[in-house]
C-alpha cells in the first residue's frame, strides 16, 4: 500500500511509521521538519505547513492516489476543512488520531457509541475554545462530510519515554527526587496507552480496512495512587504522598473513574498489552536515557493553554 502520514515525525508517528515500513509498505512522511526524520525502509519524506491549505495542497499534488492517509495533526476545523474536500478522489481510507477528549463529559467505563460525531453538530465558533472540544468537532467534521472511508481512534494519556508532553518524564523525575504527590480523598480509575501500542493500533486501524471509531488503551484499570506506586516499583523507589497541597497533584489524576472500554477493538482482534509489562520497558527507556530530547506540542499548547 502507499501510505502517508502528516505528522510522521511526532510522538506516535514515528512508531507508525515504523510499524508500516516493516509491513512492507510504502510510506510518505509528511512533517514540519523541525523533528529531523530517521526511518529505513521504503520512505519518503514531504516538509510542509500542515494548517496551511496551499502547503497541503502543494506537496499532495505530486501524488496520484493514497490507499491510506494518517492525520496525527488535527486540532480544529479548520485544519481538516480544505484538506477532506482536497482528497476527495485521491484517498481509499482516512485515519484520524483523536482522543479520549471526546468523552470529556462522560465517567464511568465509556464505549464508542458515547460520542456520536455523526450526529454532533459542529460549533466552530464555540466549540474550538478547548481540546476536548476542538476533538469533538474535528470528528464530527470528517465523519459528515468526507466521501472516503473514515476511522478515528480515540485514546486517553499516551505513556512512552519520548512523551511530547513530558508528562510521563516529569513523573519520573519527581519521584526519583522523592516529591511527593498529592492524593485526594476522591480518586477516579483510569486506564491509559503505551505510545508503542497506538502506533500499532493506528496500523492496524489502516491496513485492515476498519471504518468507524476505535477506543485505544490497556484494559488494566488504576486509580492515581496505584499507578504511581507501579511507576515507582519500577523504578526501585518508595512514592511520596500528600493530601495537602494540589499544587502537586498528578497530571494524571481525574476525580470520577474514565475508564476507556476496548471490546470493539479486542472482539475484532487487537490486544494491548498489559500496562505493567509496558510501563517497566518504559521506565528501563527513561533510565537508560533521561535527557531524551523530543518534539513537542507547541501547537495545541498556543490553541489550548
Amino acid at each position: 500500500m502507499k501510505i502517508f502520514v502528516i505528522g510522521g515525525t511526532g510522538f506516535i508517528g514515528r512508531i507508525l511509521v515504523n510499524y508500516l515500513l516493516n509491513d512492507g509498505h510504502e510510506v510518505v512522511v509528511g512533517s514540519s521538519g523541525r523533528t529531523a526524520p530517521s526511518f529505513t525502509g521504503n520512505v519518503n519524506y514531504v516538509k510542509f505547513d500542515r494548517f496551511n491549505s496551499v502547503s497541503i495542497e502543494e506537496k499532495i499534488s505530486a501524488f496520484n492516489y493514497f490507499d491510506i492517509v494518517y492525520d496525527q495533526l488535527a486540532f480544529r476545523v479548520k485544519d481538516v476543512k480544505d484538506l477532506i474536500g482536497f482528497l476527495s478522489g485521491r484517498v481509499g481510507s482516512y485515519i484520524f488520531t483523536s482522543s479520549a477528549a471526546v468523552y470529556s463529559d462522560k465517567t464511568g467505563v465509556i464505549h464508542e457509541d458515547q460520542f456520536d460525531p455523526y450526529n454532533f453538530e459542529v460549533d466552530e465558533k464555540l466549540g474550538e475554545s478547548s481540546y476536548s472540544d476542538g476533538k469533538r468537532n474535528v470528528e464530527a467534521y470528517i465523519y459528515q462530510n468526507a466521501d472516503f472511508r473514515v476511522s478515528a481512534a480515540r485514546f486517553p494519556s499516551i505513556i512512552g519515554n519520548g512523551d511530547s508532553t513530558l508528562r510521563f518524564q516529569d513523573h519520573l523525575r519527581r519521584i526519583e527526587k522523592g516529591k511527593c504527590f498529592w492524593i485526594p480523598e476522591q480518586n477516579g480509575r483510569r486506564n491509559y496507552t503505551w505510545v508503542d501500542d497506538a502506533g500499532r493500533f493506528l496500523a492496524w486501524l489502516g491496513i485492515n480496512g476498519k471504518k468507524g471509531s476505535y477506543n485505544g488503551a490497556s484494559r488494566e484499570i488504576f486509580d492515581i495512587k496505584s499507578f504511581l506506586g507501579l511507576m515507582g516499583k519500577a523504578m526501585g523507589k518508595g512514592i511520596c504522598f500528600d493530601s495537602r497541597s494540589k499544587e502537586d497533584r498528578s497530571r494524571y489524576y481525574r476525580e470520577d473513574d474514565f475508564i476507556l472500554s476496548t471490546e470493539k477493538a479486542n472482539s475484532e482482534g487487537f490486544d494491548f498489552t498489559k500496562t505493567e509489562e509496558w510501563v517497566n520497558m518504559e521506565v528501563r527507556r527513561y533510565l537508560e536515557n533521561p535527557d531524551l530530547i523530543v518534539n513537542t506540542q507547541e501547537y495545541a499548547e498556543t490553541l489550548f493553554p
